[in-house]
């Protein structure tokens, strides 16, 4: 019995799906999709560590019996290809852009390291 409702369960649940993060607090990630998922392991590029905020929406895979966030829904960015921009929920950003230059919070650093401009 226990195993015919555990097959009919994997087979029901998609692997991969769209959750949303419930709570977030001391490394402890909690998302809501199919079922409420704790202790979701969150995956990202080297060198990149963030805190998801509560209400933000995520993908979410089940691999090894566990689930993990593979990534979020990205806020729509006026970026060109190949474009990189890091924002933070209180406004600050990083801004790489294709022509070498860095956008840091509105100034505007070129790839030599001049100052170029300070936008408000």
């Amino acid at each position: 019995m226990w195993i015919s409702q555990q097959i009919s369960k994997s087979d029901s649940e998609p692997s991969i799906q769209r959750g949303r993060v419930t709570l977030n607090s001391s490394g402890e990630l909690e998302a809501v999709s199919t079922g409420v998922e704790r202790s979701v392991d969150v995956f990202s590029p080297f060198g990149y560590a963030y805190c998801v905020p509560a209400d933000t929406d995520m993908l979410l895979a089940r691999f090894d019996g566990r689930q993990g966030a593979i990534g979020i829904t990205m806020e729509n960015e006026a970026l060109d290809v190949g474009e990189i921009k890091i924002t933070s929920t209180s406004g600050a950003y990083i801004h790489l852009k294709n022509d070498g230059s860095v956008v840091i919070n509105g100034l505007v650093i070129s790839k030599t390291g001049e100052i170029i401009e300070k936008k408000n």
